[in-house]
């Protein structure tokens, strides 16, 4: 009786800790790496994930773009989110904006996230062009890796 139940235990421990993130692309849509994106986290960055994510794209050949340079490229205030005549800065056709939400907790070596969602818009007509959730229970690093695996599929 003992070992049946420390094998249901160590079998709810093992599948505890993974998890499956889904992907939904905008098949309509004309994204590639060479767009600029912008990372929006609108929380506290205690995971480190602004930074990962950041190089991740870099080194898989995704243009980046801060926030603050984004919204200046477009002529939009921030303050009202108008359009505004701005001088000396670059145009570009559209620019792409990656919102992040996740809940989180720190196992005993590494932050793990339980929800991760990514969404990639068009930051000019407000086009979704690709979703990513994740439910489960897995390391920060591990499902950013396989946001951008994933990303790297659908993406060119």
């Amino acid at each position: 009786m003992k070992k049946l139940f420390f094998i249901y235990y160590l079998l709810g421990v093992l599948l505890s800790s993974c998890g499956t993130m889904n992907v939904y692309v905008n098949t309509e849509s004309t994204y590639s790496r060479e767009n600029p994106i912008t990372i929006n986290l609108s929380k506290d960055d205690e995971t480190g994930t602004l930074g990962e994510l950041r190089f991740l794209l870099q080194s898989n050949g995704y243009k980046i773009m801060s926030y603050s340079a984004a919204k200046k490229s477009l002529n939009i205030d921030d303050v009202s989110n108008t359009r505004t005549e701005l001088t000396n800065t670059v145009a570009f056709n559209s620019i792409y904006v990656l919102d992040l939400d996740y809940t989180y907790y720190y196992d005993v070596f590494y932050f793990a996230y339980r929800n991760f969602s990514a969404t990639i818009t068009d930051m000019r007509t407000g086009e979704i062009i690709m979703t990513a959730n994740f439910r489960g229970d897995k390391g920060c690093r591990a499902v950013l890796n396989e946001l951008i695996n994933k990303m790297n599929k659908v993406i060119r």
